[in-house]
């Protein structure tokens, strides 16, 4: 099972918690790193020959599979896209009935080309040894399947890629139809089929805020296999349901290659039967697999099969041949990757791995990663990190700190400072720093901003990755974060130092589009938003106002024209309303309404 991922932004109640809803008005400082040039990989290298497989968008230097999969299935079966259970469901109840579709239908993530892995995007019919080269985990003992083409769901492949059902979840719901089944003059009859399934439930929280209540807080997939029968175009009836919750006697425990089967009554008078092959409520979890099926009366020849080796497969779309080796920086026949990354920082920035103790060794741990390091989404991409494919806040070079692409052999604590920075004439308590962030928490992790006066630092940020621990933050991989600087009186310069702490083998941190300067919120009205209203009150103080409420978006203490632009900037943004201490914002309260610096940073896999 792949490490679950999770996306609830929790800021504790630290006092720097309420400094999320600072915003940016008049920029003193900004950074992009797209200035900087990088060079070729070290470690980090491309063989002449395709040789690993990994979920990845179509990126130079890697290769489909062919003869793969397809999502088409046999003459007269169909797919039921953004499939509701025929109606049973039970959206926002953590309670929900076994058998009913909670949280919402269809796939979560389905039709985003950077989030989900394609192939298995509902119901796939696909080679029998490209599915379980995805990766095995007890699928290759499905040998019924005689390596054959196999019809699956798997939503466990599904999330491999940037967001997957996303971070928090959507759950993973597809739908199978066959053709008509002709049963005129039977009654009774027995449907057949080999079956590969693993089990998973009760570990993956939802989206919905409504769903974090409830006996299991939020954590209510349940991966269901369900079956249904339908007669001559009447209501589907259910006739078959495997739960992975082991309290239900529903329950299905792993059973990777077995034949099943279910008996099902045919009305009087019945001419035809359609049977629909479901998957519900399944977060990060397995897979269910079905092949050679046969409706049967008694024991009788079967009158109706499917084994779907006549449906014809297609070239893979993310599951490709790459050409990465992180092996040592010599093999042969090996060349490094171009315009990779940096250990260089733009003018004026330092990086400082004092803390780190070991030098950077480029035959110890992966080169490019152990330290700050200077990158882009391809690169990152090409060495597995896909999750940074949700970092939509970012894009161009970026800085990210990443333990899990640098390896167990290296603990990374390294900090990344800026220059010095003229303040002189900034009102005390005016300074702030806003920049996107994509973090992904796990074991002592920890991140920590600080800023510098002249005097010593000051600790603004400071994000634990122990869930019982008061600064705790969860995995957020595209979120704007805000924070007042509190400068002091005659203050005239500062620097800010972003600080990746104690991480080994561990997940990552990556920054993008950081500004320092001094606050504005054009929500003059204080209900929420930057609109009319609040132009209208920009309009009646324009010279005279000296307050937030009467125009002043800077806090300079007079309405002017430079209140009017940050009006502007900020026109049709929500949550900007003012947010009381030791309050957790709604996501609109971290609205940006600049770009600037970019880092990034994202993994799909950990390395133990």
């Amino acid at each position: 099972m792949k490490r679950h991922l999770a996306a609830i932004v929790l800021l504790g109640s630290l006092s720097w918690a309420s400094q999320a809803t600072a915003q940016i008005g008049t920029i003193l400082f900004q950074e992009n790193f797209n200035g900087l040039t990088l060079g070729p990989s070290v470690n980090e290298r491309q063989l002449p020959t395709a040789t690993n497989r990994r979920p990845t968008i179509a990126l130079p230097g890697t290769e489909a599979v062919p003869n793969a999969f397809t999502h088409t299935p046999p003459t007269g079966w169909t797919q039921l896209a953004n499939f509701n259970n025929f109606g049973h469901q039970d959206l926002l109840n953590p309670d929900y009935a076994v058998g009913n579709q909670v949280g919402n239908s269809g796939v979560g993530n389905a039709g985003d080309p950077g989030s989900g892995v394609d192939e298995w995007e509902g119901w796939s019919f696909a080679d029998f040894d490209f599915w379980i080269t995805a990766d095995t985990q007890q699928r290759e003992l499905f040998s019924r399947a005689n390596n054959s083409i196999v019809a699956v769901v798997d939503p466990d492949e599904y999330d491999d890629l940037g967001l997957g059902l996303g971070r928090p979840q959507n759950y993973y719901n597809a739908g199978l139809s066959t053709n008509n089944i002709n049963v005129a003059g039977k009654n009774n009859v027995t449907l057949a089929f080999d079956s590969s399934w693993r089990a998973e439930a009760r570990d993956d929280r939802h989206a919905n805020p409504a769903l974090n209540n409830g006996v299991n807080s939020g954590e209510v997939n349940d991966q269901t296999a369900i079956i249904y029968a339908s007669f001559d175009g009447g209501t589907p009836v259910r006739v078959n349901l495997w739960s992975s919750d082991s309290s239900l006697p529903e329950f299905h425990d792993d059973a990777v290659d077995e034949r099943a089967e279910v008996p099902i009554t045919v009305p009087a008078g019945a001419q035809n039967m359609k049977l629909t092959f479901g998957m519900l409520n399944a977060g990060n979890d397995w897979w269910w697999a079905i092949d050679n099926l046969e409706v049967r009366q008694g024991a009788n020849a079967p009158f109706w099969t499917e084994n779907f080796e006549s449906v014809s497969l297609g070239p893979s779309v993310n599951e490709r041949f790459t050409r990465h080796t992180t092996a040592a920086n010599d093999d042969a026949g090996s060349t490094p990757i171009p315009s990779s990354f940096t250990h260089t920082p733009p003018t004026g920035w330092t990086v400082d791995n004092t803390l780190q103790g070991d030098p950077i060794d480029d035959n110890s741990g992966t080169f490019e990663w152990e330290t700050w390091s200077f990158s882009t989404k391809e690169f990152s991409a090409y060495t597995g990190n896909t999750q940074l494919y949700g970092f939509q806040k970012s894009t161009g070079n970026y800085a990210i700190a990443d333990s899990d692409a640098a390896g167990g052999a290296v603990t990374l604590s390294t900090v990344l400072q800026t220059p010095t920075i003229n303040i002189a004439g900034i009102g005390a308590g005016a300074l702030k720093l806003q920049f996107d962030s994509a973090w992904q928490s796990s074991g002592s992790q920890n991140a920590v901003i600080t800023v510098d006066y002249g005097s010593g630092e000051t600790e603004v940020l400071n994000w634990k990755s122990d869930e019982n621990d008061p600064g705790f933050h969860d995995t957020n991989v595209n979120e704007t974060v805000s924070l007042s600087l509190n400068n002091p009186v005659g203050a005239t310069t500062a620097k800010v130092r972003f600080k990746y702490l104690d991480a080994n083998n561990e997940w990552f941190w990556a920054i993008d589009n950081i500004k320092i300067g001094t606050g504005g919120n054009a929500d003059f009205d204080n209900d929420g938003d930057a609109d009319g209203n609040d132009f209208l009150i920009w309009q009646r103080n324009r010279g005279t106002g000296t307050t937030l409420a009467q125009g002043d978006a800077d806090g300079n203490g007079v309405v002017n024209d430079a209140d009017l632009a940050i009006w502007k900037s900020q026109f049709g943004q929500t949550g900007l309303a003012t947010v009381a201490a030791g309050a957790v914002p709604e996501p609109a309260a971290a609205a940006l309404l600049f770009t600037g610096l970019m880092f990034v940073a994202g993994t799909s896999r950990k390395r133990r």
